[in-house]
């Protein structure tokens, strides 16, 4: 985008935003060498980023850098609030099909030691935390699948999400709606190194070393208008037709082989067919647990048994953390239908995130409205109903019912105890 655009862009939030809004990006602005890797005295703010495996070993211990570290984002971690893509892309344009052989681990290193690029798919298993408890529990949240730097520190207890016009808007229109209490706390637009980022509340910042789970819900998460657009002006991927490749080389069709492409309609549609979205109307993206383990690659997990194992092993048996997040969910799944919002609005590429803690505490989030859009005036789904190009149902309800039925099969596993219990 243009630099023009973007000031452009910019002043025109600023302008809308409140009085108080301006103040604070004003004290941003005075605060300016903070925001550049500078923190105030006493503040520890981690860089995150993804290395190369090596003999077991750190390639560097992090220590301080003149008593503060910041944290950078990679495209193969987990946020508290997820990952949204460009309304005008999917995201399964964004993940290589390499993902399959990451550990998705993080570790903390030196500001600016960057270092030459890595094979990023081979990881080390460390997390160096050289913190106390309360920054541990500030800076605990990483990103899977997500775009490289989407997501930006904040004060504690929030963080910042790259600026999407669309995801704003439904922020806006969520903070009058019954939904509001299970999505994150929106803070506004804040400006941050010359870029407009979503203020949120930090989902983990209550968990003690949480496990978390991304789940993308409903049929599909593409746009109808995306199939269009691909339609009128059809354009060959080459980097499509590779990743179909990775993940099965008789996937593409005679056609596909000579021209050593796809387009993009036709990837995303037969990367749906692969996994439970095509099934039962969600998939898992990602896993991390808190044991620092972290995985990506369930681009085939398409049965109901083969989710309730994965299921299984992210509670270890817990059936107590089972039976709150089946609760959790059916307090969502009432809300959703007295919601005018959810009614009015296609909601595509959004996720429900799964945390809980060894001390059994468990949260269900709606996360990801950068793909969720107003439908034309007098207009409403149900989400139920099967998608055909033009209703713009998007499954919703229908994948949350299965999901809500797949835990249930799990609970029914685990014995109902206080303390962890092995399924059978």
């Amino acid at each position: 985008m243009p630099k023009e655009r973007r000031r452009s862009l910019r002043e025109s939030v600023v302008l809308r935003a409140s009085p108080l809004r301006r103040v604070s990006a004003e004290l941003s602005a005075m605060e300016e060498p903070q925001s550049r890797g500078l923190p105030a005295e006493g503040v520890l703010v981690p860089q995150v980023t993804i290395t190369a495996a090596t003999d077991g070993q750190s390639d560097t211990e992090p220590d301080p850098v003149n008593g503060a570290l910041r944290r950078k984002l990679s495209n193969s971690s987990l946020s508290s609030t997820g990952s949204s893509v460009g309304h005008e892309e999917s995201e399964d344009d964004l993940l290589s099909d390499n993902e399959s052989k990451s550990k998705g681990i993080v570790t903390l290193e030196h500001l600016g030691d960057t270092g030459e690029a890595k094979p990023w798919w081979k990881l080390k298993t460390v997390v160096h935390w050289p913190f106390v408890t309360s920054q541990r529990k500030r800076l605990s949240w990483v990103q899977l699948a997500g775009h490289k730097g989407s997501f930006k520190a904040a004060e504690e207890g929030t963080i910042l999400k790259k600026y999407s016009e669309n995801e704003k808007l439904c922020f806006e229109h969520l903070r009058e709606d019954v939904l509001q209490r299970f999505v994150p706390e929106y803070h506004g637009v804040v400006e941050r190194d010359e870029e407009l980022f979503l203020q949120m509340s930090d989902l983990l910042v209550k968990f003690d070393g949480p496990n978390v789970m991304d789940c993308k819900m409903g049929m599909r998460t593409y746009l109808e208008e995306e199939l269009v657009r691909a339609r009128e002006k059809p354009k060959l991927r080459k980097d499509l037709f590779s990743k179909m490749l990775e993940v099965d080389s008789e996937a593409p069709t005679p056609e596909e082989k000579k021209q050593q492409a796809v387009t993009k309609p036709r990837y995303m549609q037969w990367r749906e067919s692969l996994s439970s979205t095509n099934t039962l109307g969600f998939r898992i993206d990602g896993v991390k647990k808190a044991d620092g383990t972290c995985h990506t690659d369930f681009k085939k997990t398409r049965s109901r048994e083969d989710v309730t194992e994965v299921f299984k092993d992210f509670v270890s048996g817990n059936g107590n953390i089972i039976s709150s997040y089946i609760r959790r969910l059916e307090d969502i799944k009432q809300t959703l239908k007295a919601s005018e919002f959810f009614k009015k609005h296609e909601v595509i590429g959004s996720s429900l995130l799964f945390i809980h803690d060894h001390t059994g505490r468990a949260e269900v989030w709606l996360i990801d409205f950068g793909k969720t859009t107003a439908l034309p005036d007098g207009q409403t789904l149900d989400h139920l109903r099967p998608w055909q190009e033009g209703n713009r149902e998007d499954g919703y309800l229908w994948g949350l019912d299965n999901l809500i039925q797949t835990l249930a099969s799990v609970d029914t596993t685990c014995t109902q105890q206080s303390v962890p219990a092995e399924c059978s």
